[in-house]
C-alpha cells in the first residue's frame, strides 16, 4: 500500500475537523443585515489611541493600544461585517503615504490630509502603515459575523460579557466554552496565596501555572471578539492557554494581548482548530502557536506579531510520545519581530512530518540571521523531520533570513545524536522589498544531512529563481538532492 501524499492527509485532517464543527450549533444564530458593521465598545477607563480614529460602514470604532516590539505603541480595532463597506481612518499627523498590508489583499486607499478610506468586502486582519514607517502602525481585525453567541446563562458556559475581569486560572471541562464577548477584557493576575509551578525557570523567573489549562479535555472551546490581556503579568509567569492531551478544541476569534510566555500550546493533542486568532505580545518567549506533540491541527486565519515563533511545530517529548503530524497553517498573516515566522523549531525529540504552510503573508520579518528565518526547520534533537511543504507564502520584508534549514547542538535540544531532515518543498514563494534574503540549508554530518529540498518557482523581487546566485543559498557538505526549479 502506498503511502498517502501531504496533500491527501491534510484533506483527510480538514474534513475530520470540519465535521467535528458541522452540528446544527455552527449555524449563525443571527444574520447581519447586508452591509451591516457590529462594533464593541471599549470598558469605561479604557485609553484610546491617540494615533487614530476608525469608522467602519458609519460607525465609530474604538482604537486601543498595545505594546510591541519595535515601533509602538501599535493601534488595533476590531469590528464585525458583512457585505461591502467602507472604511475610514483618521490621523492627527499629515498623510504622504499609506500602505496597507497584506498587499496581496489588494485594497486601494484613498487618501485625503488627514484620512484615509477603502472599501472591505470579506474579512480580513489588516496592517495600516502610514508615511513608509513601520513605528505606530494601525492593525485593522475585520471579522466576519460571529455564528451562534452562547447563552450566557448556559451550564456549559464559562461567560465573560463586556467590561474588564480579573482573572487567575481557568479550567475548563470537556464541552465546555469559555466564551469573551466583544468588549470584555480579561486581565490575568497572580492571588497571593498561589504558588509557583517553579520557582526559577531557565532566565531565573517564577513561573505559576497556565491561564488557561485543559488535561484529557474533549470539545473544549475558547471563543469571542473580546480580548486577553496578560500585561499585568511578569514575564513568563504563565502560558496563556495550554491544551493537554486533549481532543476537538476550538480557538476562535479573540485577541491576546502582551503574553509573557506561550500563547497557545498545544501539547499531546488531536483535532485542534485555532482559527482567526490575533496576537500582540511584546515580550520574549511569546511564541505564537506552539504545536507540540500533535496531529491533525488546522490553523488558519490568524494575525501573529509576537517576540518569537509565530507558529511552530515542536516534539518536546520523546518516543514513545506522539508524534507530530497532519497540520495545516493557512491564510494567515504574519510580523516577525524577532524569532521565526513559520516553520519547525528545535525541540525535535519524535518525528514530525505531513506538515503544510499555504497561503501565508508574512508582511514584516525582522529576524536577524543566527537561528532565525522567516520560515525555518531547525532540528536539536533525534527526530526526523519528513514531508514538510511551504507554499504560496508572500514575504513582503525580510531584512536578513528567508529560510533556515539547520541540524545540530543548541540550548534547547536533549538528545545526543542529531536528527534528520527529509524531503522539504518551497514552492511559489513570492519575496518583494528591496532586500534579497538569505536560504541557508546546513546539515549536520554524513550521517545526519538535509536530503530531497525542492525550490520551485521562487520568486524574488518580481524574477523567477533559475540558480543559487540570486537566492544567495548558502549550503554546506551535508545537503543532498538539492533541486532549484521552474515549475508549470
Amino acid at each position: 500500500m502506498k503511502p498517502l501524499s501531504l496533500s491527501r492527509l491534510s484533506t483527510l485532517s480538514l474534513k475530520v475537523m470540519v465535521l467535528l464543527w458541522s452540528s446544527p450549533s455552527s449555524v449563525p444564530s443571527a444574520s447581519l443585515a447586508q452591509d451591516a458593521v457590529v462594533t464593541y465598545p471599549a470598558p469605561p477607563g479604557e485609553k484610546a489611541s491617540e494615533d487614530y480614529k476608525v469608522d467602519a460602514g458609519g460607525k465609530s470604532v474604538f482604537v486601543y493600544t498595545a505594546p510591541v516590539l519595535r515601533g509602538g505603541p501599535a493601534s488595533f480595532a476590531y469590528f464585525d461585517f458583512s457585505g461591502s463597506i467602507t472604511v475610514s481612518v483618521a490621523s492627527p499627523r499629515k498623510i504622504g503615504t499609506v500602505k496597507i498590508l497584506p498587499t496581496s489583499y489588494g485594497i486601494k486607499p484613498a487618501v485625503s490630509e488627514n484620512s484615509v478610506s477603502f472599501t472591505l468586502s470579506k474579512p480580513a486582519n489588516l496592517t495600516i502603515e502610514m508615511n513608509a514607517s513601520v513605528e505606530r502602525p494601525l492593525h485593522l481585525f475585520a471579522n466576519p459575523p460571529e455564528a451562534h453567541r452562547p447563552n450566557p446563562n448556559g451550564k456549559d458556559v464559562i461567560y465573560f460579557g463586556p467590561g474588564v475581569h480579573e482573572v487567575a486560572t481557568l479550567r475548563p471541562k470537556s464541552g465546555q466554552t469559555v466564551y469573551l464577548a466583544g468588549g470584555a477584557i480579561l486581565r490575568a493576575g497572580i492571588p497571593p496565596d498561589e504558588k509557583p509551578t517553579e520557582e526559577k525557570n531557565w532566565r531565573g523567573n517564577k513561573v505559576w501555572a497556565a491561564l488557561l489549562e485543559t488535561h484529557g479535555g474533549q470539545g473544549v472551546k475558547v471563543r469571542g471578539r473580546g480580548i486577553l490581556d496578560l500585561g499585568p503579568l511578569p514575564w513568563h509567569a504563565r502560558t496563556a492557554m495550554w491544551f493537554g492531551g486533549s481532543q476537538d478544541v476550538l480557538v476562535e476569534g479573540i485577541i491576546v494581548l502582551d503574553a509573557p510566555a506561550w500563547v497557545v500550546a498545544i501539547h499531546n493533542s488531536k483535532h485542534v482548530i485555532v482559527r482567526n486568532v490575533k496576537q500582540l505580545c511584546a515580550r520574549e518567549n511569546s511564541d505564537g502557536i506552539d504545536i507540540c506533540n500533535s496531529q491533525d491541527v488546522l490553523v488558519e486565519d490568524c494575525f501573529l506579531r509576537n517576540n518569537d515563533d509565530e507558529v511552530c511545530v515542536k516534539t518536546l517529548s520523546p518516543p514513545p510520545a506522539m508524534e507530530s503530524k497532519n497540520i495545516v497553517v493557512r491564510r494567515c498573516v504574519v510580523w516577525n519581530d524577532r524569532a521565526r515566522g513559520l516553520g519547525i523549531t528545535s525541540e525535535t525529540r519524535a518525528n514530525i512530518s505531513n506538515v503544510l504552510f499555504k497561503d501565508c503573508d508574512i508582511i514584516h520579518d525582522f529576524s536577524g540571521g543566527f537561528d532565525c528565518a522567516a520560515l525555518a526547520i531547525l532540528v536539536s534533537d533525534s527526530g526526523t523531520m519528513s514531508n514538510i511543504r511551504f507554499e504560496g507564502i508572500r514575504v513582503e520584508d525580510c531584512r536578513n533570513t528567508l529560510v533556515n534549514c539547520w541540524i545540530g547542538a543548541d540550548m534547547w535540544g536533549h538528545d545526543k545524536i542529531r536528527g534528520h531532515i527529509k524531503g522539504v518543498t518551497f514552492k511559489d514563494i513570492v519575496v518583494m522589498g528591496k532586500a534579497i534574503p538569505v536560504m541557508k540549508l546546513t546539515g549536520c554530518d554524513d550521517a545526519h544531512l538535509i536530503e530531497n529540498v525542492r525550490i520551485e518557482n521562487l520568486r524574488i523581487q518580481g524574477s523567477l529563481t533559475r540558480g543559487a546566485e540570486p537566492v544567495k543559498l548558502q549550503t554546506n557538505a551535508y545537503v543532498r538532492g538539492l533541486a532549484i526549479a521552474i515549475g508549470r
